[in-house]
């Protein structure tokens, strides 16, 4: 948008007053994907009223996408000698309720992701903002056709944003057609004062008392333009929205009806206490492993930063601003040097806390894990040991509580191997207790005299099942007690 200056606006009063008019009248009354719209094409005819009261008008009745672009890109083009802006768009529109889009003759049906090939409505409201008070936005829809398109999608126009000094008017598609023949384009008319009149329409953004584009035939060629210059350099100085853009509009215009308002958003910008923490951060050159400190210390406070990677995203400033809050400090998310000096500090006192707390948990872990092995595992008894080790596997006596267990076993091995030996039982013999064994069920492997660690494991079993001292190996019990379950079958 370009700014206009005083010394270019005081230039262009002085000069001989002719006023350049120009409008685009776009329609659609049938369309590839969608039922057509009665009436949507009767804008156009407007054309030759237009053309009469002095504008140049520029048409286009059922175009495709490309075609409507070229037309209003030709449109936006020729608007810099340009006071009075006209446009009309009748047919289908579409909005998600804050942005709103005209349809084109080719738009599609709407993908999950949004509409194709269709007219955005808020860039052609910002271009008639380059004539501000002298730009009318003239838009017809069916009124009741509001149903849904996809899945965030619906038919008609949602809340539009309209810049300062452009006139929005709506109504049926067979209505809005006489705004321009008996309202706009007559010599002298108040297009306010017929949009008021008239039931079937309304407006939206700039409503003035009186709104006459149109001049009376005996004047109209000895009259300026009629241009709001401080309305002009405002909504440029808001487009913009930087300290600089509103300082050069008050350097222009300090006495304007928008001053104050250019001062509260001038004195916003620079002394708001969010963005001075920001400078104030940023001064401080924070390095990333500065950053990933930081994002430590607010995570030991129980404040979630969401990740430690130095990079300060939403989750650490919501932290920071958790953090500020609790702490009494404005909630800017940005840090300076004494919080972060205090920040460290607390966060240095909760890890020795912690330290603490985990010695003390230490401590008392230890004292009862040495009271259970004196009632335990000092006994040294095998169950002894075995009750410490299922109350304390980990524990300062688990390691010794192990060793004393296979002692323990290598001792019973060794004297069950020697009542086995005192039996010297022969190989028949051998066989017969294999065959046995696997008569009843135990898997001794190959029946072949040789006690390996499967005949083990069977006799073991064997005796756990049977009521006789477990060991593996076969004493004058054992061999009793098989004997008979053998014959007793």
């Amino acid at each position: 948008m370009q700014k206009l200056t005083l010394t270019a606006a005081i230039t262009a009063l002085a000069l001989p007053a002719m006023a350049e008019d120009t409008a685009v009248l776009i329609g659609v009354d049938r369309y590839d994907e969608f039922r057509r719209v009665s009436g949507a094409l009767d804008i156009v005819d407007a054309a030759a009223d237009l053309r009469d009261a002095g504008f140049t008008v520029s048409t286009l009745s059922n175009g495709s996408s490309r075609d409507t672009q070229r037309v209003l890109g030709e449109f936006a083009q020729d608007i810099a000698a340009t006071d009075r802006l006209v446009v009309g768009l009748s047919g289908r529109f579409a909005t998600d309720g804050t942005r709103t889009w005209f349809m084109t003759e080719d738009s599609d049906v709407p993908t999950l992701f949004g509409l194709g090939d269709a007219i955005s409505v808020e860039t052609v409201l910002q271009v008639l903002a380059q004539a501000p008070g002298q730009a009318v936005l003239v838009l017809g829809y069916r009124q009741s056709d509001d149903g849904g398109l996809g899945a965030y999608l619906r038919e008609g126009v949602g809340d539009l944003d309209v810049p300062q000094g452009v006139t929005v008017i709506y109504g049926e598609p067979d209505r809005v057609d006489d705004v321009f023949s008996r309202g706009i384009a007559v010599a002298g008319g108040d297009v306010m004062g017929y949009v008021r009149s008239n039931n079937r329409l309304s407006a939206l953004g700039y409503q003035p008392r009186s709104l006459i584009l149109t001049a009376d035939e005996g004047t109209r060629t000895l009259e300026a333009p009629t241009v709001d210059l401080a309305l002009r350099a405002w909504n440029a100085a808001q487009g913009a929205n930087t300290a600089d853009s509103y300082r050069d509009f008050l350097f222009e215009f300090p006495g304007s009806r928008y001053a104050a308002e250019a001062r509260t958003r001038l004195d916003n910008i620079e002394n708001n206490p969010e963005r001075l923490a920001e400078l104030g951060e940023d001064e401080l050159n924070l390095t990333r492993n500065e950053r990933r400190a930081i994002q430590r210390n607010l995570t030991l406070l129980d404040f979630n930063t969401r990740g430690v990677d130095g990079i300060f995203g939403p989750g650490t400033r919501g932290a920071i601003r958790n953090w500020q809050q609790v702490n009494g400090f404005a909630q800017t998310s940005y840090l300076n040097a004494s919080q972060i000096n205090r920040l460290d500090a607390q966060a240095s006192t909760r890890a020795a806390e912690i330290e603490a707390e985990e010695e003390r948990e230490r401590e008392q872990a230890e004292r009862l894990d040495r009271e259970y092995w004196e009632q335990t595992g000092a006994r040294e008894n095998e169950a002894g040991y075995r009750a410490y080790l299922d109350r304390f596997p980990d524990g300062i006596f688990a390691d010794q509580a192990r060793a004393e267990i296979g002692a323990l076993e290598e001792t019973v091995d060794d004297a069950a191997a020697g009542r086995e030996d005192a039996l010297n039982l022969n190989p028949v013999l051998r066989r017969l207790i294999e065959s046995r064994l696997s008569s009843l069920g135990y898997d001794t492997g190959n029946i072949d005299g040789r006690f390996d660690q499967r005949t083990r494991r069977a006799i073991a079993t064997y005796q756990s099942r049977s009521g006789v001292t477990s060991t593996g190996y076969i004493d004058q019990a054992t061999l009793a007690r098989l004997l008979s379950d053998t014959f007793g079958r």
